[in-house]
């Protein structure tokens, strides 16, 4: 049998859940004995990162769908290491794991991280039928997109759960000096958004649903944690402007990107997902439930396959501040509820939702792709 050598071919500039997870699954990877590399484009944030955490990484030039002096260099980059399955991120990735498909005997994995609508047409469609012998989703979602537009068999895609490490996010952290040194008040009820300024993460009906809850409770404070990319610097003007326009701006604290995200989820009593769009599963949820934090979620992609209304968290309708700010006011109103949905959750996510689950699953299917199975 073959020991498995595997290549994460990843072409995005940015920094975002899909490059974290990339890296992290990495570390697992090496960190129980396996043979993991990064192919990532140069001066990007996936491959700094890499380098920063001293994980093996190879810089590719890669242009356009398919670039021949890019495919050589790819070609030879797994061949010298012997790399046996590569796994491809990013639309652009998914044609060159066609070639390297075409031109090797090397197993292709083809890995789909949002539930944006697929764009069809003669050369997707082929890619999509052709290009990979696995296929890794990280939402029930996408596969039915998949599977409705005939681009593959169900039983040729793998729903990856959203594993966080339970080591690291955990019930017992105490950020009660991280609170005060925020300047907000110990007795406080804290509102948390994490992640990314983007339109499609739907922080401006997060900061409309802050400003209509901060009217009402004395004992209220709102954070978000991320920053803006260069593309949606923008975006981030309109969601300041909107918390500004309120009467409590000085409730609501906008804290930039923080890697430790789990000292500001232990600060936060509730964590809110408001995504309107391209959300799979994400695994803020999964590192809320195990820190035992209440999440009210929207209706959206992957969510309410992770959040079981009532009974693990709270999903409301997207695109709609009042039912945000209704949603997490039945926690406010209810402290009962609230400690049932985090007892349940924290049970569930013990359970289901581990990093140590999702590695040894997400493993497993390397490994039987390799295998041909």
């Amino acid at each position: 049998m073959q020991q498995l050598r595997l290549a994460h071919l990843e072409s995005s500039m940015n920094w975002g859940g899909q490059e974290l997870r990339v890296i992290e699954q990495m570390q697992w990877m090496i960190a129980h004995g396996y043979n993991v590399w990064l192919v990532a484009r140069p001066g990007s944030a996936i491959l700094d990162e890499a380098a920063k955490r001293a994980l093996p990484c190879f810089a590719l030039k890669a242009r356009g769908s398919v670039n021949p002096k890019a495919l050589y260099h790819l070609l030879r980059f797994l061949r010298s290491n012997k790399i046996n399955v590569l796994d491809c991120h990013s639309n652009k990735d998914a044609y060159y794991g066609l070639w390297i498909r075409l031109l090797t005997d090397i197993k292709v994995v083809r890995s789909r991280h949002i539930t944006n609508p697929i764009k069809t047409n003669s050369g997707r469609a082929l890619v999509w039928r052709h290009g990979n012998d696995q296929i890794i989703t990280t939402a029930k979602a996408v596969n039915k997109q998949i599977i409705s537009l005939g681009l593959a068999p169900a039983e040729k895609i793998y729903t990856a759960i959203a594993g966080a490490d339970e080591q690291r996010f955990h019930p017992q952290i105490d950020a009660s000096q991280l609170k005060k040194q925020l300047k907000i008040p110990a007795d406080h009820t804290v509102i948390a958004n994490i992640g990314m300024i983007r339109r499609d993460k739907g922080q401006l009906y997060y900061a409309k649903a802050c400003n209509q809850l901060l009217d009402t409770h004395e004992k209220l404070s709102c954070i978000q944690v991320g920053e803006a990319t260069l593309q949606t610097k923008r975006y981030k003007v309109e969601v300041v402007e909107e918390i500004q326009q309120g009467k409590h701006a000085d409730r609501f604290h906008f804290l930039g990107y923080h890697d430790d995200i789990e000292n500001y989820l232990a600060m936060a009593d509730i964590v809110v997902v408001a995504s309107i769009g391209t959300e799979a599963q994400t695994r803020l949820v999964s590192q809320a439930y195990l820190m035992k934090k209440v999440v009210v979620a929207t209706r959206t992609g992957g969510l309410p396959e992770m959040v079981d209304d009532r009974h693990t968290g709270l999903l409301c309708e997207a695109k709609h501040a009042e039912a945000l700010a209704e949603t997490v006011q039945m926690v406010l109103n209810d402290p009962g509820l609230r400690r049932t949905l985090t007892g349940n959750a924290c049970a569930y996510a013990l359970q289901h939702m581990t990093m140590e689950q999702m590695m040894k699953e997400m493993t497993g299917v390397y490994e039987q792709t390799l295998q041909g199975k």
